[in-house]
């Protein structure tokens, strides 16, 4: 046989069945590089076949190999010798089509159509081009004719599943890709495919024995071990799906990803601070991806550190975000954490205007204004993000818990409705079960009410099991070690290092004890600012090991302060509260209610402040935290827990009594109620100010307040709240008898 090496040619099909039609010669192609040339003369000496067989033989080896220009050139020549061979034509089209010549490709489908109508592979080639053209509803079309012709073209099957996948077709879809894994079950593209599928429409159970059989078929590839990761967590099989993800970073340390998977299955557990690990090595390793910064902005929310989530939220914005508006929103959350209302408005704004779709800018704008005392903008907002998102639970039972009583009779159809869902997932029921207490609560039907929160307190449980876990001993240790490491002695030895200042008044006391209504009258006065829930406090404790220059736990660095550390403590902490007021007011209120387990160590960084207790009928402070939807109180839910956490503070605040070289103004809230004006004058007086009448028209003071005495602090003091918790002694007899008490009843 001889053989010469000629260029590649790219046909006209319409030019070569028209001269098959018309018995004529096949004209000349143009060549790649823009030339006509005879398809068969010769250029150069080289061993390729003259027969049109070997032509095709030699061009799909090359196709094959991914030589794909010649590949074209040799089915040219072969089609041009033997253009009535409709397989010729398919085996050009799939060379068209490697080179993403879909026109060209459906050409050549259409003219092997032509000479054998009806054929499988060529319907196949042209559905294939279709697709690859965008035409989508005709691809489909083709591959279903291929199936109905040959029911068991494997190829057929898996394609017409991926058309339909993107089409949204999801349930057809899924039939078609698993018969084409029951046709091919060794192929492991199709079995990951079919998995994608079934991720996506939240059936991992079904996808999940796929991947399996995938990864035994190819232990080696790394995305299947990723795949299978993926179907373990939709499980919450959150161990086995660590390992997974573990083993494909083993197999490709550049399956980055895989870090913050990683990362989000502790964070499923709770285990925020191994989460921090992960999504942290996440951006490490790709410090340009905005997903990961917006993961890692996530977690810092939740860990209650918004300055850190502040930094990773504009990190995600500056890396410019697909969907930037979820990360506006997410920075938003930071800044309001902080306390920095109108930058976090501004955010949500953005959102909105962004995505005017989106319900959670809307929510969050609601909550901002609810939290400025702008009740009925924020009724708007949330009856807004309703609109956007029916069924989001978040804005329904902020609305809810807002108007209590004066919520309207067809929302509160609409909210027993949305109960009676069974369709409705435990997260959401738990948020619209306390609403609806709420709304009952105000109503007097205190029955039904603890029916709701006893069904609402357990699914909280159930939901923070594994996730935010309350541990009472853990607790009670962290008591014994406070007490210990603040002792008289430390007391003693610290005596006189700290700051002099009398700016800062903390409010402390058990959740619900009053310390809102305390911070709101006080904040009343001209010469108070009231600067909300700060967490300054756990920060300055926090920062004892770097001032100490020791890797030590905080609290252990406790007996190594000195008057040094203590004075660069006291310093740091004073120029934050400057931050807030820029100084203007003569005295700055720190209203945090765990701040009593802070006590020994704020009355040493300043011994001259102003230390406010507030104290209540523990049993009225059990039912209005049962009664509450708290995000970051994790003992609420359970009737032991709430027992115990007493006990604990009750142990704790005697301690600070005995030890303490500080006065600690104990307030009332039944005194408080009773007597207004005699409980703030004593305070003022504590403060060393003149009386001021607005501290009576406390209610009238327009200033943010992010606590869930939102509402209380917005009209004047009211004495239902006094021994609220008759209205509950059935339902929580037993808790009420495990509460401690003195000589002066439950205080």
């Amino acid at each position: 046989m001889n053989f010469f090496r000629i260029r590649n040619g790219y046909p006209n099909h319409t030019g070569v069945i028209a001269s098959m039609q018309n018995g004529g010669e096949v004209a000349d192609h143009p060549t790649p590089d823009g030339e006509s040339r005879n398809a068969g003369e010769p250029v150069g000496v080289a061993l390729e076949p003259l027969d049109a067989g070997g032509l095709r033989s030699l061009g799909n080896a090359c196709l094959r190999r991914g030589e794909t220009d010649r590949a074209v050139g040799l089915l040219c020549r072969a089609v041009k010798l033997k253009p009535s061979n409709p397989a010729f034509h398919v085996d050009l089209a799939s060379a068209y089509r490697e080179q993403a010549d879909f026109a060209r490709s459906a050409g050549c489908c259409r003219t092997a159509l032509m000479l054998k109508p009806d054929d499988p592979e060529a319907l196949n080639a042209l559905g294939l081009a279709l697709k690859g053209l965008g035409r989508a509803v005709e691809a489909a079309d083709q591959f279903r004719r291929v199936a109905a012709l040959s029911p068991r073209m494997v190829e057929a099957h898996y394609h017409l599943g991926l058309v339909l996948t993107d089409q949204g077709q999801h349930a057809e879809a899924i039939t078609q890709l698993q018969r084409a894994v029951e046709l091919a079950p060794g192929r492991i593209a199709y079995r990951k495919r079919l998995a994608e599928v079934l991720l996506k429409q939240s059936q991992p159970e079904h996808a999940l024995p796929h991947l399996q059989e995938a990864v035994r078929l190819r232990p080696g590839l790394a995305d299947l071990h990723f795949k299978l990761g993926n179907a373990l967590r939709d499980l919450n099989r959150l161990e086995d799906a660590r390992a997974a993800y573990a083993e494909a970073l083993r197999l490709d340390p550049t399956l980055i990803v895989a870090n913050a998977r990683i990362g989000i299955t502790w964070k499923r557990e709770g285990r925020l601070h191994e989460a921090l690990g992960w999504f942290r090595k996440a951006v490490e390793l790709d410090a340009n991806n905005p997903h990961f910064w917006h993961r890692l902005g996530e977690l810092h929310n939740e860990r209650d550190e918004p300055e850190e989530g502040e930094t990773c939220w504009r990190r995600a914005l500056a890396l410019s975000p697909p969907e930037p508006a979820p990360v506006h929103v997410g920075l938003g959350v930071a800044l309001q954490d902080q306390g920095l209302l109108p930058a976090a408005l501004e955010q949500f704004q953005t959102a909105a205007r962004l995505q005017p779709e989106l319900a959670s800018p809307r929510h969050h704008l609601g909550v901002i204004h609810e939290q400025l005392g702008e009740m009925a903008e924020a009724e708007e907002a949330f009856r807004m993000a309703l609109r956007l998102e029916p069924d989001f639970a978040a804005p329904f039972s902020r609305l809810a818990t807002m108007l209590r009583d004066k919520l309207a009779e067809p929302d509160l159809v609409l909210l027993e409705s949305r109960l009676a869902d069974p369709k409705l997932k435990e997260r959401p029921r738990t948020r619209l079960l306390f609403a609806l207490a709420h709304v009952l609560d105000s109503r007097g039907d205190y029955t039904r009410a603890a029916e709701l929160l006893r069904e609402a307190n357990a699914l909280a449980l159930k939901w923070a099991d594994g996730y935010h876990a309350y541990d009472p001993a853990d607790h009670e240790r962290f008591i014994d070690a406070l007490a210990r490491e603040f002792s008289s002695a430390f007391f003693q030895r610290t005596a006189h290092t700290g700051s002099s200042t009398r700016r800062p008044v903390f409010i402390f006391g058990l959740p619900r004890s009053g310390t809102t209504l305390v911070e709101q009258v006080l904040a009343s006065h001209p010469k108070i600012h009231g600067a909300g829930e700060l967490r300054l406090a756990r920060q300055s404790f926090d920062a004892i090991p770097s001032v100490l220059g020791r890797s030590v736990p905080p609290l252990h660095g406790v007996a190594y302060l000195d008057g040094p550390a203590i004075g660069k403590l006291a310093e740091q902490h004073l120029a934050k509260l400057h931050e807030l007021d820029g100084g203007a007011a003569e005295r700055i209120v720190d209203k945090m209610p765990d701040n009593y387990q802070q006590l020994g160590f704020l009355a040493t960084l300043f011994p001259r402040a102003v230390f406010i207790h507030c104290r209540r009928d523990l049993r009225d402070i059990a039912v209005s935290c049962w009664l509450t939807d708290f995000s970051s109180i994790r003992w609420a839910n359970d009737p032991a827990h709430i027992a115990e956490r007493f006990r604990g503070y009750r142990r704790l605040m005697d301690h600070w009594r005995s030890v303490l070289p500080v006065p600690l103004h104990e307030v009332q809230y039944e005194e408080t109620v009773a007597d207004l004006e005699g409980v703030t004058r004593r305070l003022l007086a504590a403060c060393e100010l003149d009386w001021d009448p607005a501290c009576l028209e406390f209610y009238r003071t327009r200033r943010p307040v992010r606590t869930a005495s939102i509402a209380q602090v917005r009209q004047p003091v009211y004495t239902s709240s006094v021994a609220r918790w008759r209205n509950y002694e059935r339902e929580l007899g037993a808790l009420f008898d495990a509460l401690p008490v003195n000589d002066a009843g439950p205080a």
